[in-house]
């Protein structure tokens, strides 16, 4: 199995496209901050006037204030997919239409 190259796939996924891809849409949107339902605590069902989570779309990280989970694109997918983070990384990526970046195989460091 190969490695994934997690900081790399974060560049090429924004949290506004897991949120589109989750159909989260957002209460209040000033600039590049969101509020709206939580979409892990309200499990889709959440009233749109919620304003419990927080999405800050420039830094691609999100909060929130009910259930208290937070994080980046890829943590946000792993609390909706249940999946660890390899096959729930490889799954958002499929998704998306991204090609997943994996890392090469280090070098030995005493030459041989």
């Amino acid at each position: 199995m190969s490695r994934l190259d997690y900081p790399a796939i974060r560049k090429r996924i924004s949290i506004r496209q897991v949120l589109e891809l989750l159909g989260n849409k957002p209460a209040i949107q000033r600039g590049p901050q969101w509020r709206g339902p939580c979409p892990i605590c309200s499990n889709g069902v959440g009233r749109i006037q919620e304003r419990s989570f927080s999405v800050d779309l420039h830094r691609h990280l999100f909060r929130c204030f009910r259930c208290g989970r937070s994080g980046n694109q890829l943590d946000l997918w792993l609390q909706i997919s249940g999946r660890p983070l390899y096959p729930a990384t490889l799954d958002l990526c499929r998704r998306l239409g991204v090609e997943p970046i994996t890392l090469e195989n280090p070098q030995p460091r005493n030459g041989h």
